[in-house]
């Protein structure tokens, strides 16, 4: 260039083949819901209320003078609010929004399709789950089930409960992974640290699997139940192809008492991270309390879901502008 800037690119990161590719993926998990029986349903990508998440970071949106705004992480409590309102089993296909997610398999726009069964058990929502991905990867994937718990015992050769939290350094050690600085690490920090350097990476020599029964400090939004160990497990799966994370899915929680208090706490994890502060959301509280029905509901990431189906490795591969070229 003669003004001796870098050239600017106009043109999308998905080819037109591609994208006609991805659009032939999309209408068959349309296809998918509606022969099940499922009702689509829009909610909005603005909200008067974020996510209390302490993980999650989202935009805010607000001129002066105007009450901020949320571009939602997932549509997920306004579908609640459907449910509690009597919609019955619902699906959406959405864009989320979360702050800081860039990647090979990250987005900070991405899109999700979203769903909900009433009175099943999680379970059988996690067959639901393996049908549509098999259907999209055109093979059936036949997916592993371990407990969380049991993963890092097996793939990380470590406890997560461990007494030493030097014990979770020396797995590192012994695999030759990075050992970080160990005065700002809790135990949680470990948890995830060695799920995504160890666990995950580890999970691929096996094939699909889902991994379900997490603490119940990282899973708010879920049921919890007690083990014949006394210990309480969390209600949540998550489901794993090609060491890439798909989904995230819960036996729900309908205690509107119950979710008060944990966003109450998540809060209060926000506040010693620095973060901001969102407004707990009144009306998805309300819908509990009404008495939302048991069920079970998952998020999907399409997108990912997409990359594999086309044989990509990037994600940039499957969406037209991704950040931050848009």
């Amino acid at each position: 260039m003669m003004d001796g800037k870098a050239p600017v690119s106009f043109a999308p990161t998905c080819s037109r083949e591609n994208w006609l590719k991805r659009q032939s993926l999309m209408n068959k998990v349309r296809e998918f819901f509606t022969a099940r029986g499922s009702l689509e349903v829009e909610t909005p990508t603005l909200s008067n209320a974020g996510g209390t998440d302490p993980q999650l970071d989202y935009f805010q949106v607000g001129a002066a003078g105007e009450p901020l705004r949320f571009m939602m992480t997932s549509p997920e409590f306004h579908m609640k609010r459907l449910l509690a309102a009597g919609f019955g089993d619902i699906f959406q296909i959405a864009k989320s929004f979360r702050k800081d997610e860039f990647g090979s398999h990250h987005n900070n726009e991405f899109s999700m399709v979203e769903w909900y069964r009433v009175g099943w058990p999680q379970e059988k929502l996690m067959d639901e789950v393996e049908a549509l991905v098999s259907e999209i990867l055109g093979k059936p994937i036949n997916a592993r089930r371990i407990r969380w718990i049991d993963a890092f015992k097996n793939y990380a050769g470590v406890d997560p409960f461990c007494k030493n939290l030097g014990d979770f350094a020396e797995a590192c050690r012994t695999r030759e992974i990075p050992v970080p600085e160990m005065q700002s690490m809790s135990r949680e920090d470990w948890w995830d640290y060695l799920m995504v350097f160890i666990i995950e990476p580890a999970l691929a020599s096996n094939g699909p699997e889902f991994i379900l029964d997490y603490p119940p400090s990282q899973a708010a939004l879920a049921q919890t139940y007690v083990d014949s160990e006394g210990l309480t497990w969390a209600k949540r799966f998550e489901l794993f192809v090609d060491q890439v994370e798909l989904c995230n899915g819960y036996t729900e929680l309908t205690d509107a008492v119950e979710q008060r208090r944990r966003f109450d706490a998540d809060l209060e994890i926000r506040k010693t991270m620095g973060k901001p502060l969102p407004p707990i959301d009144e009306h998805f509280l309300a819908g509990l309390e009404s008495g939302m029905p048991a069920c079970s509901g998952v998020a999907l990431g399409l997108d990912r879901l997409f990359m594999l189906a086309m044989g990509k490795e990037e994600i940039a591969d499957v969406i037209l502008f991704p950040s931050p070229v848009a």
